[in-house]
């Protein structure tokens, strides 16, 4: 097999773990005839693209040279591509943290919140009528354990539909003496921090956590800062993610469900 012929049916078992060749194209800003070509193993991209298309799977350039097994793309499409094999450099963040926290017991334990893709319900800090619902993935690398996921494309103030990483954030899971806190790093435009704290709740509908997230900015007019929140692992297959991924991000109360509601919008409380 060509290596033309390796990295399109790559790209093709790749992008069918997103859903829409028309999105994937789109969050990549590349051209959807120019993608096609790349899916149908007709042409190849110059360095750049290819290195645009590796970070928005989280995959290396392998996928030149070597096919995706079966095992390979589940783990892509949980979250634990390339993630897994990221090595530590030296850098600003890295000796902020090693000064702050260097007891790797905040990383211990992964059974409360096992890894895997999570359905995020908080209300909608810009929008008081409504709940909002995100994907996030929580994946265990060699010592640590990190986040990952985007914010809806019609929560930025400037009103721009944003799309890709533009939306991204990723942040770091915790393991405290009572639940988990999270810290997370919004890219640009909104280049935020947020915090969350989440404690696992007894339920028999599998991994579920409640709490309360925060974002670090200044005060707006008719906008929240701070939110009870919940997370609910998604069972079941890649089928099931896409099916929850597929389903409008803004929630109005009624249509919240309801073993989800309570925990984010207690009755009677107003802050």
């Amino acid at each position: 097999m060509s290596v033309l012929e390796v990295f399109g049916q790559n790209l093709r078992d790749l992008t069918a773990l997103r859903g829409s060749q028309a999105q994937v194209s789109e969050d990549l800003d590349i051209n959807r005839i120019q993608f096609g070509r790349y899916l149908r193993s007709e042409s190849f991209p110059k360095p750049n693209v290819l290195k645009r298309i590796c970070d928005y799977f989280d995959v290396d350039a392998r996928i030149v040279t070597e096919r995706l097994t079966p095992g390979q793309l589940e783990m892509i499409g949980m979250g634990a591509g390339k993630l897994a094999a990221i090595v530590p450099n030296p850098s600003a963040m890295n000796e902020a943290i090693t000064y702050c926290a260097s007891n790797q017991a905040y990383f211990d334990d992964s059974t409360g919140l096992p890894d895997g893709i999570y359905q995020f319900w908080r209300r909608a800090f810009a929008r008081p009528d409504c709940a909002v619902k995100m994907l996030i993935k929580i994946v265990s690398l060699n010592h640590a354990r990190v986040i990952r996921g985007y914010d809806p494309a019609l929560t930025y103030f400037d009103k721009k539909n944003y799309r890709g990483r533009a939306r991204e954030f990723r942040g770091m899971l915790l393991r405290q003496r009572v639940g988990y806190a999270s810290v997370s790093f919004h890219h640009e435009p909104s280049r935020v921090i947020s915090v969350s704290y989440f404690e696992p709740v007894d339920t028999v509908t599998g991994s579920f956590a409640a709490g309360f997230s925060m974002i670090a900015r200044a005060e707006r007019p008719d906008c929240h800062r701070v939110s009870r929140s919940v997370i609910s692992r998604i069972e079941g297959g890649w089928t099931d993610v896409m099916r929850v991924a597929r389903l409008p991000s803004f929630i109005a109360w009624e249509d919240v469900p309801t073993r989800i509601r309570p925990y984010i919008f207690p009755a009677g409380e107003t802050f």
